[in-house]
């Protein structure tokens, strides 16, 4: 968990629009009133309110746009993500929004960091304007953080913690449901460009248009494209880049809302390696056993990476949707909502490895190229009636997903005399060759009443029942003729085809009381189930046993109590929420994954996670603002089975690996005007507790633990008028000046025990690492218009 969120005076607290506070208002001098005060004729579409967060039997939470610039230009929905209360997050790109970061929310996961040991990897429902962005079955990759690298278009983030209540809950929500809510149209047209550079060779652009409203009519189109370097120390710069760019438009009448969307990203990163925590010998920066330096962050130095001859990966992220909503009322207290979508994604996976030869001392290589299309439909009623308001409908999402792979060499062939590589070449000898296709079909239904026989007293029951269907076929041999031809290539899927459909129903309750107006206290309970991935019906697997293959089934509890305030003596404005929380995991399958995609283990698991998360934002009177927020976990397995050596081995008892079991965040910021400019700065210190490791030459969680780290980040807005007399129709210019890390920790928030799988020879048993980043600088300008 990290900070709630930025909140700079003038902005009401965990407010989801901005405010323009008295002390604006006597400083027309500036006349920023484009920029700040006409914001709260904006629309902001879903992004949830405090109202609406205070009035919830549930545990919501919200990072609001003014919120989400805090982060600063660079990053992505990662580092947004990490602005929410029991929201961790961890990867290799250090602030960047190129990168893939797993996101951790409770300890649920989605996203993919590249190590082992997570329990529920795809534990939480990601969503882009309320339409599903997760791939249905996936077991690597079903989200990725840089699928929304662009942050300038993202009007808000909600979260619901848990699984919710049935009407907005998804197939994967068993740990909760993140909505990034993009720009919406808004009723007067206008105009933002922003440029922004920093460490590392980091630049780049975005841009918003909204049309303003005609005749029920409105839209906006966005986009941006941000690149940057590695922070890694190297010959190799690994250059990444990103693109996304987003359309809406919007024809209101008067008895609904209809709307057409769509969505387009793509990135291409290169992924620095992993580096030994020690030095290992034979492991060298040239590769293994070179006449080399030893590779390791003592040796090489702390954030050394490798050359491109000895190793590289390329990764590309790269999606599109369209979508359409309708909101719709039927009668006066009754109201027809729609939703249907299409998601098209497509990853690319490249990498040489110099350290793990083949025969003739060529380095191996591989190539992941994984595609998913997907159509879905959603459609709910809600009636209001006098003393409660009942939601029911349902959803039903088809997809077609192909998992193709080789592996091989990029040297010589001695039985052609052809010479592959350096990079990657599909006519390679495969060593390895896989190819599934998963059909899968995945229908809900839902019923779900609020009664309110008191004011200010509810109860929510509700039931869903949900069917997930699985066809699996193995076609490795049919698309790879020449590799299954071959007698020293190995289909890494030999599992025969096979289907299976499960059925399950799902109850929850949800209580509210609101003891007074300032005051309300939840409770809700809520059990859910979510479809296993693809490994576990065959794919990069030898034999599956569907007869024991049961849904994974979460069963939640959460109780809390959250207060708003108003005008308290010398504060403004004070929110403070307190959530407690327990979830039990059952009938999990974790897979432990070597480098190369082949599947190592199985292992059979359940846990528990329980915790508390305290949360507050103020606000005074002076211009002064106060954010923070605290979260203490325990996770622990009660049941976790791997065969080791030959013979089952248990490992009941153990802490679940890299769930913090400390976060916290506290921050402060400010507002003041000097000569006709208004001065925001803020300064914010993150918290991330001890995490207990994994070890991939088990295949098992450890006691093990890695050091807690501390991160320090300072920022400072400047906004002016000053060029509106020379630039036609400029309403203001805000310029922002950051540094992360501007202590410059040194830490690495992901470390694993590796089985060999990167650099072979003596590493069995190392502890690599992927450093965090030191300080890094930024600076941007947004020009309204």
């Amino acid at each position: 968990m990290v900070l709630v969120g930025i909140v700079a005076p003038g902005i009401a607290m965990a407010a989801g629009s901005e405010t323009v506070s008295a002390k604006d208002k006597t400083h027309q001098a500036i006349n920023l009133g484009d920029v700040t005060a006409n914001a709260k004729a904006t629309k902001t579409g879903g992004v949830l309110t405090p109202k609406r967060i205070f009035q919830s039997d549930e545990t919501r939470q919200v990072v609001t746009k003014h919120q989400i610039k805090a982060v600063g230009p660079t990053g992505g929905s990662a580092q947004a993500l990490s602005l929410a209360p029991g929201v961790t997050v961890r990867g290799y790109g250090g602030s960047s929004g190129t990168a893939r970061y797993e996101v951790t929310m409770r300890g649920m996961k989605v996203g993919w960091s590249s190590v082992n040991g997570d329990v529920e990897r795809n534990g939480i429902t990601v969503l882009f304007d309320g339409v599903p962005m997760n791939d249905l079955i996936a077991h690597n990759g079903q989200w990725d953080s840089n699928e929304i690298p662009i942050l300038s278009m993202i009007d808000g983030i909600n979260f619901i913690y848990g699984p919710g209540n049935p009407a907005s809950r998804w197939f994967d929500s068993l740990g909760g449901t993140i909505n990034f809510v993009p720009l919406q149209p808004s009723k007067h047209a206008k105009a933002d460009l922003g440029t922004f550079w920093g460490s590392y060779g980091t630049h780049g652009v975005n841009l918003s248009l909204d049309s303003g409203e005609h005749d029920g009519w409105s839209a906006v189109l966005a986009g941006g494209y941000t690149k940057n370097n590695t922070f890694r120390s190297g010959s190799f710069k690994a250059p990444s880049r990103s693109y996304a760019y987003y359309g809406n438009i919007r024809k209101a009448f008067s008895t609904g809302v209809w709307s057409v969307g769509g969505y387009w990203d793509n990135t291409e990163e290169w992924r620095p390696n992993f580096i030994p925590l020690k030095p290992i010998p034979g492991v060298t920066t040239e590769g293994l056993n070179a006449n080399a330096p030893l590779y390791s962050q003592p040796t090489s130095g702390y954030y050394a990476s490798l050359p491109y001859a000895a190793w590289h990966k390329q990764l590309t992220v790269r999606d599109w949707m369209l979508y359409t909503k309708l909101s719709l009322a039927l009668e006066r207290n009754l109201r027809l909502h729609a939703l249907m979508w299409y998601r098209h994604g497509h990853r690319i996976h490249a990498r040489v490895n110099q350290y793990l030869p083949l025969p003739g001392n060529f380095p191996n290589a591989e190539y992941y190229f994984p595609t998913s299309n997907t159509f879905g439909n959603k459609l709910w009623l809600s009636w209001h009636l006098p003393y409660n308001t009942v939601k029911f409908g349902g959803y039903w999402i088809q997809q077609k997903y192909r998992t193709p792979y080789v592996g091989y060499d990029v040297g010589y062939d001695p039985t052609t005399g052809t010479t592959y590589g350096p990079w990657i070449d599909y006519n390679a000898p495969s060593i390895q060759y896989n190819s599934d296709y998963l059909y899968n079909t995945y229908l809900s239904a839902f019923l779900q009443d609020r009664i309110e026989p008191l004011h200010g007293f509810s109860v929510t029951p509700g039931l869903a029942a949900v069917e997930y269907q699985t066809q699996f076929y193995n076609s490795g041999n049919a698309d790879f003729p020449q590799a299954a031809a071959n007698t020293t290539a190995q289909n890494v899927t030999s599992a025969q085809d096979s289907s299976r459909t499960f059925y399950r129903v799902e109850p929850s309750l949800g209580l509210r009381l609101q003891a007074t107006h300032w005051s309300s206290y939840y409770a809700n309970y809520s059990v859910s189930y979510q479809n296993p991935t693809d490994n576990t019906f065959g794919a990069y697997n030898s034999t599956t046993n569907l007869g024991v293959l049961k849904p994974i089934r979460s069963t939640d509890y959460e109780a809390g109590a959250k207060f708003m305030f108003h005008d308290l003596g010398w504060l403004r404005a004070l929110d403070f929420n307190l959530a407690l929380y327990q979830d039990k995991l059952n009938n999990e399958t974790v897979a432990t994954y070597l480098t190369n995609i082949t599947l190592s283990k199985f292992a059979s698991a359940s846990a528990v996670y329980q915790g508390v998360d305290l949360a507050f934002t103020a606000q005074t009177h002076s211009e002064l603002g106060a954010f923070g927020n605290l979260a203490f976990q325990h996770a622990h397995y009660t049941r976790y089975v791997v065969p080791v050596n030959g013979s089952n081995q248990s490992f009941s008892g153990y802490p679940v690996s890299y769930n913090p079991k400390v976060t916290a965040t506290l921050g402060v910021d400010g507002k003041f005007y000097q000569s006709g400019f208004i001065l925001e700065p803020r300064l914010w210190d993150q918290y991330t507790g001890t995490q207990y490791l994994f070890s991939n030459v088990t295949g098992a969680p450890t006691r093990q633990t890695m050091p807690a780290f501390n991160v320090l980040n300072v920022a400072l807005d400047v906004t002016t008028v000053a060029f509106n007399h020379y630039v036609p129709y400029l309403h203001g210019v805000k310029l922002t000046l950051g540094v992360n890390n501007v202590l410059d920790t040194r830490y690495n928030p992901i470390e694993y025990i590796t089985s060999g799988g990167y650099f072979g020879g003596n590493s069995a048993g190392a502890i690599l690492a992927d450093p965090g980043a030191p300080s890094e600088w930024y600076v941007s300008a947004n020009y309204s218009f």
